[in-house]
């Protein structure tokens, strides 16, 4: 073990050249950099150094420690206490080659910590318009990133086809082998690592290869700890922004996550820029951490995304499974300044079981016409092949007005079915109404074959002539054992349902039932108890499109065990139709006869 201080007036800049140390020897203990008027290092090909500490000395002037070269070594580990500045000048690693993150440039190994605040690295390519990829930083063992600055970013060139992981024989003749990535530059966390209280500022795509971003990356059982990750939206048509990615069993802890929307619109062949993104996969958590997902600066562009169990887990694990653990997801919808795709939350569900746990999601309406612009949580599959469903587990979701109303949604993309739905599971459903006649409550919607499961869904009334908010069952779904709350003028809509739908309990401080009526079945059956502590109920009444109500006939409407104790009165019907409907209740079945 040896230690060394850099020179006055070093030779070259390079950091394994002996004679620009002092005692002409490369240290392996700790690195001492003092005043010196070579204040840029770097490190030749084939480099492998090792260092406890590197210990910038009070009075220097600002350092740059830079990394273009990629090899089978890191050219540079630190494995001890790790980066130590003495003073307030900030001091710059740049990690400017390409590679994977079984590669990184620069690795911190042991408990090394990459600094204070006054630290800042870069990972990206060698220039933003003529590289590609990026440059790796690795955190191993119980490493972390101290409280330092990390600039993520990616080049505008488009990656070459990578024969990296090829046999010899598979490369083609003449072919130069590389470690090109369609990845950016890259932090990778790794075994138990941590995150610490570092800042981390992620762009996103520059070129026409939509699939290149910074990437931050948790992988085994690393934690985000308190970090800051702040991931910009795609700059290009098509390009994705900057992303914070969880695998295996890493954990978001009580992070703080910025994902923003993107900023530039559908384009020819390429759709819209796609916002900063979240992206937990494998069994990772949410933990306690804070996410805010906000709206597009562009019309046709993504808002941020947080997303679950959307990108295969390597390796495989068992019982896989994201979940948003107790964070706090916020999805805001679109305004005037910016008019675009609204944040969301996504439980994709397409490589794991994930669920919304024990989270709070929260979505904000929006300014603008279309659903897609306020902010909105989603539980989808893909049938028929999708071996996992996502689940709102003992999530509290709270989905606000807005011109585009806030929303939470199961469902399922593209046509078949399958076994595995969208489930609301024990999840509880605030949809609140608006306190302006121009705004839409907020909803929780089910379509195609997704359940109820025993979730709670509250829909309250608007205030003045504010729209209550909605409960909508459509298409074959299910009720399960669903409760269901309905105040004001909050509504449970079954208009767009195929047939009787089931749920457990049906409260009723006033509220309207809007529902197509059949001759054959009820529209509604309540399986436990219906509690109704006010009226009037209204019924919002249909018949399906191009039919008439039938002179006489009783339709049933609604069927509860306690239904026979309820007066009659209490229900007051609307309709699109002129003749007058006369309610009776016989039993446990409430009727609609028309005259």
């Amino acid at each position: 073990m040896a230690n060394g201080t850099w020179k006055l007036n070093p030779q070259s800049a390079l950091w394994t050249d002996p004679d620009n140390w002092q005692n002409g020897t490369v240290p392996t203990d700790s690195a001492e950099f003092q005043v010196s008027t070579g204040t840029s290092l770097s490190f030749d090909a084939g480099a492998s150094a090792t260092i406890d500490d590197i210990v910038i000395g009070p009075g220097s002037r600002p350092f740059a420690f830079n990394i273009t070269q990629l090899d089978a070594e890191p050219a540079l580990t630190i494995k001890g206490q790790g980066v130590v500045n003495q003073t307030l000048a900030v001091q710059s690693f740049v990690v400017a080659s390409f590679g994977t993150y079984r590669m990184p440039q620069l690795k911190f190994a042991g408990a090394a910590s990459a600094g204070d605040d006054t630290v800042v690295y870069y990972a990206g390519p060698t220039s933003l318009q003529d590289s590609f990829g990026g440059g790796t930083i690795g955190f191993y063992e119980t490493s972390s990133a101290g409280s330092a600055r990390f600039t993520v970013r990616t080049g505008a060139v488009s990656p070459h086809e990578d024969t990296t992981n090829r046999p010899a024989k598979q490369v083609p003749p003449g072919a130069v082998k590389t470690y090109e990535s369609t990845l950016g530059g890259s932090v990778v966390f790794n075994d138990n690592a941590t995150a610490g209280t570092g800042v981390f500022s992620l762009f996103g795509t520059l070129g026409d290869d939509g699939d290149t971003f910074g990437n931050v990356v948790f992988h085994d059982t690393t934690t985000a700890a308190c970090g800051t990750f702040l991931n910009y939206g795609g700059t290009v048509p098509g390009g994705d922004g900057g992303n914070t990615q969880f695998y295996d069993r890493s954990d978001a802890a009580t992070g703080v996550y910025i994902n923003y929307g993107g900023t530039a619109y559908k384009h020819q062949q390429w759709g819209g820029a796609n916002g900063g993104d979240v992206a937990f996969d494998g069994v990772a958590t949410g933990g306690l951490a804070w996410f805010q997902n906000f709206p597009a600066s562009i019309a046709g562009a993504h808002g941020g995304v947080t997303s679950f169990n959307n990108n295969p887990n390597f390796p495989p694990i068992d019982n896989p499974g994201a979940t948003a653990g107790q964070g706090t997801y916020i999805n805001y919808g679109a305004n005037d300044q910016f008019p675009g795709g609204g944040g969301h939350t996504e439980l994709t569900a397409v490589y794991g079981f994930s669920t919304a746990g024990q989270g709070t999601f929260v979505n904000f309406g929006g300014t603008q016409t279309t659903a897609s612009s306020a902010g909105h949580t989603i539980f989808a599959i893909k049938p028929p092949n999708n071996a996992y469903k996502p689940s709102a587990d003992q999530g509290v979701f709270w989905n606000h007005p807005g011109i585009s109303a806030g929303y939470t949604e199961f469902l399922s993309y593209g046509s078949g079915t399958s076994d595995q739905q969208p489930d609301a599971a024990n999840g509880v459903f605030h949809n609140l109404g608006s306190h302006m006649a121009d705004q839409a409550g907020g909803y929780t919607i089910f379509k195609n074959q997704s359940h109820g499961g025993t979730a709670t869904l509250i829909a309250y009334g608007g205030v003045g002539a504010g729209q209550g908010g909605r409960i909508i069952f459509q298409d074959t779904t299910t009720g399960g054992g669903a409760h269901v709350s309905l105040i004001g003028n909050g509504t449970l809509d079954l208009s767009g349902h195929a047939g009787d739908l089931t749920i457990g309990t049906l409260s009723l401080l006033q509220g309207t039932l809007s529902l197509t009526l059949r001759p054959s079945a009820p529209c509604l059956t309540v399986s436990d108890a219906l509690d109704l502590q006010s009226g009037p109920v209204t019924l919002a009444l249909q018949l399906p499109k191009g039919a008439s109500p039938e002179p006489g006939v009783s339709y049933p409407v609604l069927h509860a065990p306690n239904l026979g104790a309820v007066d009659p009165a209490v229900f007051k019907v609307t309709t699109d139709d002129h003749a007058q409907p006369h309610v009776d209740i016989k039993d446990k079945m409430l009727f609609v006869t028309f005259a």
